[in-house]
């Protein structure tokens, strides 16, 4: 029987941002439950990447897991692998922080677990052929991608059982295939059907080199695998199943490239895994995707997805424009920090908060709920938001500033006083982002409702537990009623500030429309929209006199017109319904009163978001009486669980009756002033 090595790596990572009673689960359920299984077997020999996030929560909470970790190390039974500290998608950053967060961690590793590590996680295996530089200057000799890379290439699958050289610029990293045969069949099928799958391998060629790299959470946190790994033993009955295989030698990474030479050079287009690259895709182009992969299998075509390419991970900041405004604002941060020449303590402190806002959970979405859960989003704004205000602290001042910051182009304004800062847009004249400096919350942090391919599974879907599954498998539902709320889709991002005319039973929206930008005082920033027939809406945005910032809304005519005015503010609060997260009206607790609800409220003057469990609060004031009409931002998206619905923020729409004159503007005035509440 001919030979063949197999390597395993496996990767642990919690996102920043996550609950604590998240990680602990993944911990009891999965991560500890792991290096005992380890300890119990001294001849199994891997590698293993644990993230920073997780790594900084271990060093608080569980110390011990990382001392256990250490003696894996010391005993040659576990390599470490590097990786971007709070696990980045490296070629989405800039380069001066790819670099930074892979010795950060390089340097913890070895001075934590005792050794220098010489392979590196790539994060979603996210690959571009500029990495290679990147990696190699960063002291990186290997790392794995998915056997999808190779396809896309143009490799024969059956021909990279080994690895590969790439280079960039004349510097030449090894490369790792992973198999996603074997990424499937771990742990989701019997153990014995790994060792055929490896003995088919073996029989077609001598010195074969297999390889699965894949996340822990796979052995105890998915849907059913903890009972399957560990009450069910299936990773115990699969190093036993390995052990009595002599032909088959598991080896850690290292060792295995040394045994192994490299099969070749390799040139790897920008690439991840297959259903990264189906699910970066817009929905109808998904569902072709599909339509076309099925096609080629009724007709036999055995590597159906290995011919059809599906879109780049960048692809996620165009579906996404909530997760692009952050990316960017995230770039621009970073080249003001790094342009700065003192690189105090204060400096280190502010690096560590951009590089855990580069956190890469938030910025896209597949079968886990990622940018759809709004503690993550909230978690890197509260970072970012931390950076630009050091940096703006560092400069001495920050002037009004325009430029197409989210790079979507329309033109951009900064309006900042020294507790918060307010983004502006062109389109549509919307506020798309204001922060509080002061407790590092950004009001507008919400998700608009999209379409997904997976809604199309929501109205066969059961309520089933999936358990023991893939989690590629079908999809199940957490409630009913989910399909209807799925087909409720916005036309764009839910920006604050969104106008509506109403007028004899027609209606017009300024919400795609360019706004001019005017010359206005200091301190403020005025746009302007003329369209047809309605009539023209100026918008001046100002930092107020007594503190917040104040947008005052214009209507004029050249006609007399008597219609209704809608304006629409999307505020991020996140936490549906809780006795200290509140709503009052004219200063009085509203009827009801949580997040979530739905309700009308007449003579408004005065709306307040009071979180008391985060210490913070939003007061909107308004100088002309309003109707107010508020509803939850609720979307459906996937997660662990099956399919669910997600509390994405707060709606108050405010009416106001408009008898506007020919030649006599009418305006009203809103003042936003973030600030403390009390605790409960």
């Amino acid at each position: 029987m001919r030979t063949i090595t197999l390597t395993l790596i496996v990767h642990d990572h919690q996102p920043v941002g996550n609950f604590d009673g998240v990680i602990a689960g993944a911990c009891d359920d999965a991560y500890d439950p792991f290096l005992g299984f380890l300890e119990r077997h001294p001849r199994l020999r891997l590698g293993m990447h644990v993230s920073g996030p997780l790594i900084e929560w271990l060093a608080k909470n569980r110390p011990e897991h990382l001392d256990r970790l250490r003696a894996l190390v010391a005993r040659g039974q576990v390599e470490p692998w590097t990786g971007g500290f709070y696990e980045p998608i490296l070629p989405a950053i800039a380069e001066d922080d790819r670099h930074g967060q892979i010795l950060a961690m390089s340097d913890w590793i070895e001075s934590r677990l005792g050794a220098r590590p010489r392979g590196l996680w790539l994060t979603e295996r996210v690959w571009e052929p500029g990495l290679a530089t990147t990696l190699s200057r960063a002291g990186v000799e290997y790392t794995a991608v998915d056997d999808a890379h190779f396809a896309a290439a143009g490799f024969e699958l059956d021909r990279i059982w080994g690895s590969f050289l790439t280079e960039d610029e004349g510097r030449s990293i090894r490369v790792l295939p992973i198999h996603r045969a074997l990424r499937y069949a771990i742990p989701f099928e019997a153990p014995q059907r790994t060792i055929e799958l490896l003995r088919s391998v073996a029989s077609e060629g001598e010195g074969r080199l297999a390889v699965l790299g894949d996340d822990g959470e796979k052995f105890g946190v998915w849907p059913g695998t903890h009972e399957l790994c560990w009450d069910q033993r299936w990773l115990d009955r699969f190093a036993e199943a390995l052990e009595r295989e002599p032909w088959i030698e598991v080896l850690p990474p290292g060792e295995a490239i040394a045994r192994h030479p490299p099969l070749g050079l390799a040139y790897l287009p920008s690439a991840s895994y297959h259903e990264m690259e189906e699910w970066a895709l817009p929905p109808a182009a998904q569902r072709r995707r599909r339509d076309a992969a099925h096609a080629l299998e009724r007709s036999g075509t055995e590597y159906a997805h290995d011919l059809l390419r599906g879109g780049h991970w960048r692809s996620f900041l165009t579906r996404y424009p909530e997760a692009n405004r952050l990316h960017k604002r995230g770039l621009r941060a970073s080249g003001r920090l790094h342009a700065l020449e003192d690189r105090t303590p204060e400096w280190n402190e502010a690096q560590r908060h951009l590089w855990r806002s580069q956190c890469n959970c938030a910025y896209w979405h597949g079968v886990f709920g990622g940018l759809y859960l709004p503690h993550l989003r909230e978690a890197l704004w509260s970072e970012l938001i931390a950076v630009e205000r050091y940096c703006a602290s560092a400069a001495g001042s920050e002037p009004e500033e325009v430029a197409d910051f989210d790079l979507d182009g329309f033109d951009d304004a900064l309006l900042a006083a020294g507790e918060w800062a307010a983004w502006l847009s062109a389109r549509g004249g919307t506020l798309w982002g204001f922060d509080d400096r002061e407790r590092l919350r950004n009001w507008c942090d919400t998700l608009a409702r999209r379409d997904e391919a997976y809604h199309d599974q929501l109205a066969g879907a059961s309520a089933e537990s999936g358990a023991g599954h893939s989690i590629h498998a079908a999809i199940h539902v957490t409630e009913g009623g989910l399909e209807a709320l799925a087909r409720r889709v916005d036309p764009g991002p839910r920006d604050s500030f969104l106008e509506r005319w109403t007028e004899g039973g027609r209606t017009h929206e300024w919400r795609d429309l360019r706004f001019g930008f005017l010359d206005a005082p200091e301190h403020s920033i005025e746009l302007e929209c003329a369209s047809g027939d309605v009539p023209t809406l100026t918008k001046r945005y100002r930092r107020a006199a007594g503190g917040g910032l104040e947008a005052r809304i214009t209507l004029a005519a050249d006609r007399d017109q008597k219609g209704e005015l809608e304006v629409a503010l999307n505020l991020g609060v996140h936490v549906p319904n809780a006795k200290d997260r509140l709503v009052t009206v004219n200063g009085t607790m509203a009827e009801p009163a949580h997040f979530a609800a739905s309700a009308s409220h007449a003579g408004v003057r005065a709306l307040g978001l009071l979180d008391r469990w985060a210490g913070v609060r939003l007061d909107v004031e308004v100088d002309r009486d309003a109707h107010v009409t508020r509803a939850p931002i609720e979307t459906v998206s996937l997660s662990e669980r099956g399919a669910e619905r997600v509390f994405q923020g707060l709606e108050a729409r405010f009416g106001f009756a408009v008898d506007l004159r020919r030649a006599v503007p009418w305006s009203v005035t809103f003042l936003l002033r973030p600030g403390a509440e009390r605790a409960a």
